[in-house]
């Protein structure tokens, strides 16, 4: 993008929101307008969309098996588990995922949770603005085929209720010039380190080399590349809570970081014996309300395993490189309340320009490193969960 069309570009995003709203275009989520340790709220439903998708399977830290598929993902609709029934959770939603063979044939479907975590504006090489939407997504997918991997169905379908649990993300992008929506995702399913650990349901020993992803779009997606990590240090984006002691959820405004911090520490091969291509480190962030997060004695490092990069630098997501991650860590709130829990969640390292975008604040070039996580747990009863579909009340989004 040349200087002249990334000026523009700043200029539109810093336009007052009574402008974005008559354009229909670059709408602020809210969440920064609520008061330290206080409640906000956002509406930010999804249309439904399908895409070419590539199946991926990973043996030994290593792509052994890659194919193609159709992904179509249903309306990401608010969550509305809570009381009265049918009331709505701020920021949770759910869609449901079918995954189909090129010649048509069913091949997964289920329903997938949703966590809002935040929203920022992308400029293309073209010089046309568009809106992120990211969320962070798990759920059971039920695979409806003996051949519904490139590979092996994973061995712990069967044990499990024929169910499979995948976690990642979905972008969602509105280009304001061409008034359409692109779409950038990635599922996996991770080894029995990580995805079948002792001590929670789903227990066992199943695939200890294997790992299963789905991503999309497949167009000029290269699996496996890796040419970055997530070490760093940065004070851009947030920290977040939910209420939820009971249902339905009630949003916690945006606590802008401090500091966060990823220390890295000796890569490895996770899952099995291969390439040491799992990058690990620590995480530590402290927000600037009062609220922090950090490893605790015996906590699983953060982790991150590439995925490959999108090449194709005229289409959203750009250049793009993503990375599929998970944390364990001590989430200590604002209000002093602390929990020890694990997160899932991504890494994108490259794409577009990118910029801050919030009702309260000017806006601001963002670094390309994109790491959103959130923590896996069984509400309204705040238990740490593993191994299982999940929903979240700590979400935290830096860029580094």
């Amino acid at each position: 993008m040349n200087l002249r069309r990334l000026l523009a570009l700043a200029l539109l995003v810093a336009a007052p929101v009574s402008q974005r709203s008559e354009a229909q275009c670059l709408t602020p989520d809210n969440l920064d307008l609520g008061f330290p340790c206080g409640g906000a709220q956002t509406n930010v439903p999804q249309h439904a969309f399908g895409q070419q998708a590539l199946g991926i399977c990973w043996q030994n830290c290593g792509l052994v098996a890659q194919s193609n598929y159709i992904a179509k993902w249903g309306a990401a609709l608010p969550s509305t588990t809570g009381t009265p029934p049918g009331t709505a959770s701020c920021g949770w939603y759910e869609a449901q995922l079918r995954i189909f063979s090129t010649s048509g044939q069913l091949m997964w479907g289920g329903t997938m949770h949703m966590t809002y975590s935040r929203t920022w504006v992308e400029g293309s090489t073209a010089g046309a603005a568009s809106q992120v939407w990211r969320y962070l997504v798990n759920g059971d997918l039920r695979p409806a085929a003996p051949t519904a991997l490139p590979c092996t169905l994973p061995s712990c379908a069967v044990p499990n209720g024929n169910r499979v649990r995948f976690t990642g993300y979905v972008d969602y992008a509105f280009d304001c010039g061409t008034n359409i929506t692109e779409h950038a995702w990635m599922i996996t399913h991770a080894c029995d380190a990580i995805d079948h650990a002792p001590g929670f349901p789903r227990a066992g020993v199943y695939h200890p080399g294997r790992n299963y992803t789905f991503v999309g779009p497949a167009l000029g997606f290269v699996p496996g590349f890796s040419s970055g990590n997530e070490a760093g240090v940065g004070a851009v984006e947030a920290m977040r809570h939910w209420d939820a002691p009971v249902l339905p959820a009630r949003c916690g405004s945006e606590e802008p970081l401090l500091t966060g911090t990823i220390t890295a520490g000796a890569a490895t091969c996770l899952c099995g014996t291969g390439p040491t291509n799992w990058f690990q480190g620590q995480v530590t962030l402290a927000g600037s309300f009062g609220s922090v997060l950090m490893p605790f004695p015996g906590s699983d490092p953060f982790r991150s395993f590439p995925i490959g990069q999108w090449t194709n630098p005229a289409v959203f997501p750009g250049v793009e490189e993503v990375r599929w991650n998970c944390n364990e860590g001590q989430w200590v709130r604002c209000t002093g309340a602390g929990r020890q829990e694990y997160y899932y969640g991504v890494t994108t390292i490259g794409g577009f320009p990118a910029f801050s975008f919030n009702a309260s604040s000017p806006s601001a070039p963002l670094p390309l490193t994109f790491v959103d996580q959130s923590n896996s747990a069984l509400l309204p009863a705040n238990a740490a969960t593993r191994n299982r579909p999940y929903k979240s009340d700590h979400v935290y989004y830096l860029n580094l």
